[in-house]
């Protein structure tokens, strides 16, 4: 098992996002001192959450988007590991597996991939499901491990399989939706899950490769009916 000997370049993607920025928080805070670069990628680098990044010495910010990602690697210059992320959009599939191809080409060793819980670990493997954003994960991680197999400096990967945000909670009209939703259920438990959680196992796996080596892992932090929900919310909050 091996974390980093030497500096190692990792380029994170959605670094200003909710994910992305858990990775980065992680991994200042969870690996040896000076074992590392970080590359932040976002598409606005004077953004506030941009702009705080910078600060860090060991965090150079780039501005990209994922519909050019071979500029992007043009502008990180050598990297060793790569986190990458994409919001549900019809262009989901198409940028997931551009990253994954610009990463084999730029010789990049270990790349860890968000994707989504497809019902468990036990089906998620071979459950591309119905649902658009959900098959294009799928596409995406075969697409994945296929072309680690098949790299020439043989990249390994960690795949992690989300389940709900806990973040999906929020006082906005998504936000009522989604408590709506879960009102629905009644008495079936959701399992949820924190971005800052998805976070850590990412940084992990950049940290400690060996560990996670072409690994897929399903992320539950809680499984909770919404009434189980609402009690702990008014236990915290007090209202």
């Amino acid at each position: 098992m091996s974390a980093f000997n030497t500096q190692k370049t990792m380029l994170i993607f959605g670094a200003t996002g909710k994910q992305g920025g858990a990775v980065i928080d992680n991994i200042l805070s969870n690996s040896p001192d000076s074992s590392f670069h970080i590359i932040a990628v976002t598409r606005d680098t004077t953004s506030r959450k941009a702009r705080a990044l910078a600060t860090n010495p060991k965090i150079s910010v780039v501005e990209g988007d994922l519909d050019n990602v071979r500029a992007v690697f043009a502008k990180a210059g050598p990297v060793w590991g790569v986190y990458s992320v994409q919001i549900n959009s019809d262009a989901e599939e198409q940028q997931g597996k551009a990253v994954i191809n610009a990463a084999v080409q730029n010789g990049v060793r270990h790349f860890v991939y968000s994707s989504g819980d497809r019902g468990g670990p036990e089906r998620s493997p071979n459950n591309p499901t119905y649902v658009k954003n959900f098959a294009a994960k799928y596409a995406i991680e075969k697409h994945l491990e296929q072309q680690a197999r098949e790299s020439v400096q043989q990249m390994t990967y960690t795949i992690l399989r989300p389940v709900t945000f806990f973040e999906n909670i929020t006082t906005d009209i998504h936000g009522k939706g989604f408590a709506r939703m879960w009102e629905q259920m009644g008495s079936k438990k959701l399992q949820m899950v924190s971005t800052k959680d998805i976070g850590w196992f990412a940084a992990q796996s950049l940290i400690w490769p060996d560990m996670y080596r072409n690994k897929a892992l399903t992320l539950v932090g809680d499984e909770l009916t919404q009434r189980e929900a609402d009690a702990i919310y008014c236990e915290v909050i007090g209202q």
